[in-house]
């Protein structure tokens, strides 16, 4: 606390004590079931971690304020009174570990979906047709009066059932957004036009929920200060909406974004411009030049406790909120308190907790536990004896085998062939977009390190030498290799790999092209384009960054356009030469030649198998591959399966 004094002060709002200025984020990994559409065991489970970490308040996401045109999707919340006891459940899961208990509360206006209402046509604040053939019908003064009433009753709700504090989301495009931004607002009646008439419905819902409530619960405001889309709210009317709004909120939230077309502001990843961290700093600091309420700051928040502390010494903001930060450590509030910042998992920006959400993918790349709770727990139950566990590689799989392994308690040896841990993240240090990354492989280095493991670098392990060891167990992480695709020229023309890249920077020259514009082309491309070089990516398929999740691709293509003087790509293009003074191509146009000094190929990985035949041979009661060796693998999958093949060494 003596070392981040401001950032661990308490701050009391209406009679209500948060411990430190750090609230934990909405941010959902446990959907809701559409037959019961409140918090089950599980998700408590998982909000109440958040809780036990530290932080000075959880604010719980996405409960809608009915069942009829409010909601946006069948897997959300609802405010329903036969729901009570499971929000008081929750409730009381964030409150009994010392954290302030909050809910945030939304109505999605145009953008829900009929089947998500019943089969009925959503409303916003317009009456037209949507892209999607949509029929949107208009607010009318009826309509809107029973609006304020839902939310009223919502919030009446969630305070009997233990809540401290309410937060009505009133950005990223959903109803209050729709309302306050010229961009969806067209209205001709005094609910459009000037800001006054768009802020009307706005305050009415916010004046219904104050006077339902009165001092009884606090009512925070969360609005996008910048929804980075064409005629949206400017900084100057969102500053005028919160000096209007103050007197019936408590305070003021700043985000960005819209889920209308940029959504990628409103979940920050690696390629923002300026990068995540504090992205939406400037409009905190701006709208607290003009209220007289606490304003909370987010965005991509978690990586450097001193600027949060910096933060809240200068007045720049009096919150800071953390969502993806706290998913990949929900402890990261508590060891910032002790001083234990190397403990701390680091968010790697991938956005692939929400940008798989879709695909049934729940989960953090970087946290295995994380909306597994409750499996974790049987899981982690203490094994029957402590054994000898040899891991054979050390990237981000052996690593996580190998520490996860040493606090259950095992032997463990750790060989890597390599002089220094990392594996295929020690390709990535030249990738200015990758610094989140990086600091998660060192965070591994340090576990290995602290942990008691006799690691040996330098080692490349046989069968025979694993037989000596005599082990109980035998996890082989021997990773992958890269791939050399087979163009003439490529290689007595000296093309490079990302490994070469990483041990040979200065070969790179000012006019690149890249082969593969898959999610690592791509990113390895804008990286140089970054640096000032000229950039060609050359891709076989149809569309360039096809792994990326749908938060991080909308970002990537944005990078490519906003650096579209240094850096193009082409899609249904085969490399057919590479030559010393660049590369021929071929397409439905023909056969073209793009200069270029240096050639970089970014095809893919294989998976070193022949090395799992080979030891899966060895006379081992327990033997797993896991990360690349057992199929080419992301960060992810690396890390799970060395997570979980550890747990089974029972």
């Amino acid at each position: 606390m003596k070392k981040y004094p401001n950032l661990f002060s308490p701050l009391v709002i209406r009679n209500v004590r948060f411990r430190n200025r750090i609230i934990a984020g909405p941010c959902s990994m446990t959907p809701t079931s559409p037959e019961h559409r409140a918090p089950d065991e599980k998700r408590i489970m998982y909000i109440e971690d958040k809780a036990r970490g530290g932080a000075g308040g959880v604010t719980t996401s996405e409960c809608t304020i009915d069942s009829r045109f409010a909601s946006r999707k069948t897997s959300g919340d609802v405010a329903m009174l036969k729901y009570r006891s499971d929000f008081t459940k929750m409730a009381s899961a964030i409150a009994r570990h010392g954290a302030v208990p909050s809910i945030q509360l939304y109505h999605a206006g145009d953008t829900t979906w009929p089947r998500f209402i019943n089969g009925l046509n959503p409303h916003g604040p317009n009456s037209y047709v949507r892209d999607d053939g949509v029929q949107v019908e208009a607010f009318d003064k009826e309509t809107m009066a029973e609006v304020c009433r839902d939310f009223a009753r919502a919030a009446v709700m969630m305070r009997d059932c233990g809540f401290k504090m309410v937060q009505i989301h009133g950005g990223h495009g959903w109803l209050f957004s729709q309302f306050l931004s010229p961009a969806t607002n067209w209205r001709t009646d005094e609910y459009g036009g000037s800001l006054e008439n768009r802020a009307r419905f706005p305050l009415e819902i916010l004046r219904a929920v104050r006077e339902a409530v009165g001092d009884t619960l606090l009512v925070e405001f969360r609005m996008s200060g910048d929804e980075h889309m064409e005629n949206g709210i400017t900084l100057e009317d969102v500053c005028a909406f919160a000096v209007m709004a103050q007197e019936y909120i408590d305070i003021i939230h700043m985000s960005a974004g819209s889920y209308y077309t940029t959504n990628q502001y409103t979940f920050p990843g690696i390629m923002v411009p300026g990068g995540p961290e504090g992205c939406n700093l400037y409009l905190a600091k701006e709208v607290k030049k003009h209220v007289k309420i606490p304003v909370a700051t987010v965005g991509g928040y978690g990586s450097d406790p001193a600027e949060l502390d910096r933060i809240i010494r200068d007045g720049d903001a009096d919150i800071i909120y953390m969502a993806r930060q706290i998913l990949a450590d929900p402890q990261t509030p508590n060891k910032w308190r002790e001083c234990r910042e190397l403990d701390v998992t680091p968010c790697v920006r991938c956005m692939n907790c929400l940008g798989n959400f879709d695909h049934g993918e729940f989960g953090c790349d970087v946290n295995p536990n994380v909306g597994h709770e409750l499996l974790d727990i049987i899981q982690r139950q203490p094994p029957a004896h402590s054994r000898r566990v040899v891991v054979v590689g050390g990237g981000p799989a052996g690593m996580k085998a190998a520490v996860t392994a040493a606090e259950r308690g095992h032997e463990v040896i750790l060989f890597e062939k390599e002089k220094e841990l990392g594996g295929t993240l020690n390709y990535l240090s030249h990738d200015c977009h990758k610094t989140q990354l990086k600091a998660f492989k060192e965070h591994l280095i340090y576990l290995v390190k602290k942990s008691k493991i006799d690691v040996r670098t330098g080692v490349e392990a046989t069968p025979e030498m694993i037989e000596e060891l005599a082990p109980y167990a035998l996890i082989l992480a021997a990773g992958s290799t890269i791939i050399v695709p087979k163009i003439p020229g490529l290689v007595e023309n000296g093309a490079l790999s990302c490994k070469d890249i990483e041990e040979h920077p200065e070969k790179v020259g000012n006019k690149i092209v890249i082969i593969g514009g898959g999610l690592t082309g791509c990113e390895t491309g804008l990286h140089f384009a970054e640096l000032g070089k000229n950039v060609v990516v050359v891709e076989m398929t149809g569309d360039v960054a096809v792994q990326a999740n749908h938060i991080t691709k909308p970002m990537i293509m944005e990078t490519f356009e906003r650096l579209s003087d240094r850096i193009s790509y082409m899609v249904n293009t085969t490399c057919k030469e590479v030559t010393d003074k660049g590369v021929y191509v071929e397409n439905s146009n023909g056969r073209h030649f793009i200069e270029a000094d240096t050639v970089i190929y970014s095809v893919g990985l294989r998976a070193r198998s022949e090395l799992l035949e080979r030891f899966a041979e060895c006379d081992v009661p327990f033997f797993r591959p896991i990360g690349d060796c057992s199929g080419v693998a992301n960060v992810r999958k690396a890390i799970y399966t060395g997570y979980h093949a550890a747990l089974d060494v029972l």
